[in-house]
């Protein structure tokens, strides 16, 4: 008898976690977010300019007549996770489900919400190739784009990137765990630059709270940036050009970038197993007791 309950509990807890996730999948699917900074027609080929405003809306530092940037996407167009700090932000986006793809572009905010949005980079951005050969770029500040990432779910995460107006581009990206919570954001720092500013600097352009987990250069699409999102954990993403130009200011890329995922089968093995570790104990205190 003890089985039999065992065996019903077990089912009733699967069954209620499946209702559960697929209350929660309808009601909060995965999705794109958006600041509207610029955003002021749906055409796709509108010039805009990156990280002239804090994201509290005050233009270049000033820190007077701030008007907040609304967002799209998030609920009363506050800004995406609670997010506090001064760093420009472009995006974000949130998964709930491994298995599903997201693409932040111009072209997805238009189709999601009927305006343009700020969503490209300077080619040389992320490094340029100031010095020779490419070998002592820097990387600016100056037309990053920064955004937000969260998924609800432990899933395996694939970047890729695309320039609809210039086939050959390629970018820089770089992973950090946390998201700015200070007050220094500095839209005019160099990063990237070894030895005093290396790729693995935490907390670049005066950020706070913002940790170096993983970077990777000549993302494009054939060649993805990829990590494991932990279920709840907030990740920034960095992504600039790479020694695509001279300068952060000798031309924009206006990016697609997929983001795919799919779920980590090391947990489900995991939960598998201690699902079938828990029912075969069970059976052995059963039998222990006839």
């Amino acid at each position: 008898m003890r089985t039999t309950k065992l065996s019903q509990s077990i089912f009733l807890a699967l069954t209620g976690a499946t209702i559960t996730l697929g209350v929660n999948a309808s009601a909060l699917a995965s999705h794109t977010m958006y600041n509207t900074y610029n955003s002021t027609s749906t055409n796709i080929n509108e010039t805009v300019t990156d990280g002239w405003t804090y994201s509290d809306g005050s233009a270049k530092g000033a820190s007077e007549g701030a008007v907040l940037n609304p967002w799209v996407g998030t609920v009363g167009g506050a800004l995406p996770f609670e997010y506090i700090g001064k760093s420009a932000l472009n995006w974000a986006a949130e998964i709930t489900r491994a298995g599903d793809t997201l693409t932040i572009s111009r072209a997805d905010a238009i189709a999601r919400y009927g305006l343009t949005a700020d969503i490209d980079t300077g080619m040389g951005a992320w490094r340029d190739k100031s010095g020779p050969g490419g070998t002592a770029g820097v990387g600016w500040a100056h037309n990053v784009d920064i955004g937000l990432f969260r998924s609800t779910v432990t899933t395996d995460v694939s970047i890729n990137l695309t320039a609809p107006n210039n086939p050959d581009a390629k970018f820089g990206v770089t992973l950090f765990t946390g998201m700015d919570t200070g007050e220094n954001y500095n839209h005019h720092a160099r990063w990237n630059q070894p030895p005093l500013n290396p790729f693995t600097r935490n907390n670049p352009f005066g950020t706070t709270g913002v940790i170096y987990k993983s970077h990777e250069v000549n993302v494009d699409a054939n060649n993805a940036f990829e990590f494991t999102a932990e279920a709840g954990k907030i990740y920034s993403i960095y992504i600039g050009g790479y020694l695509a130009s001279d300068s952060w200011l000798s031309g924009r890329d206006y990016y697609n970038m997929t983001i795919s995922t799919v779920p980590v089968p090391a947990a489900v093995w995991l939960f598998g197993s201690a699902l079938i570790g828990l029912v075969g104990n069970s059976n052995r205190r059963n039998k222990t007791t006839v």
